[in-house]
């Protein structure tokens, strides 16, 4: 039985280019603020973009104050149809997850950008052409977040969130994760069940 009243949730779309990053208050699912971390340019070294991103990564978990009742969050890989970048991504993943760990944050698991389109863009049956997932993507975020986006000076309508893209599949993550997180403290079952890509599987045949 999992019996932590959790915090916060920081929710990540990680990219060695720019990974988008939103933060939640578990107990009202309120989105509190959201962020980039861009890397530097791919004419350098990965050795070096990694260690920049490193440090850049450490300072957000610094900034946002993270601690042991709070829960860290990636978006899952969608593919390896480019096994080289995939491999590149869970770099960069995995630098999330391992700084959160070092703080003691609860990394219980991924969620998938599928199950992000079912739960929370309503998208179901046939996998969509990627510009329309983006484009129902920025809709659903600004129905749900839009006024507050205004107030963080990040986009003033739908259409400018075009360039925050990264921001708004984070934002999206969050909304699932903070859900089952609240539902977890609710039913005392532990995160990693919540998380779990088996279990999801396993609930949805069961319906």
């Amino acid at each position: 039985m999992d019996k932590m009243k959790w915090r916060n949730l920081l929710a990540v779309d990680p990219s060695l280019t720019c990974s988008g990053w939103a933060l939640f208050r578990v107990e009202d699912q309120r989105l509190l603020a959201v962020g980039k971390i861009k890397s530097l340019p791919a004419s350098l070294a990965l050795a070096d973009r990694l260690l920049d991103l490193q440090q850049k990564v450490g300072m957000i978990l610094e900034k946002t104050s993270l601690e042991t009742n709070d829960v860290l969050v990636c978006e899952a890989q969608t593919t390896m149809r480019d096994p080289r970048a995939a491999f590149t991504v869970e770099q960069v993943r995995g630098i999330f997850e391992a700084l959160a760990r070092e703080r003691g944050v609860r990394v219980p698991g991924r969620i998938n950008p599928r199950t992000v389109q079912s739960e929370v863009l309503g998208l179901r049956g046939a996998q969509l052409k990627r510009d329309i997932v983006k484009a129902s993507a920025r809709e659903v975020a600004w129905q749900l977040y839009g006024a507050l986006f205004r107030e963080f000076g990040l986009a003033d309508g739908v259409d400018t969130l075009r360039a925050h893209q990264d921001v708004v599949d984070a934002c999206l993550v969050g909304t699932s994760g903070v859900a089952r997180i609240s539902r977890s403290m609710l039913c005392e079952e532990p995160l990693e069940t919540l998380f779990s890509q088996n279990a999801r599987a396993r609930q949805r045949a069961t319906r």
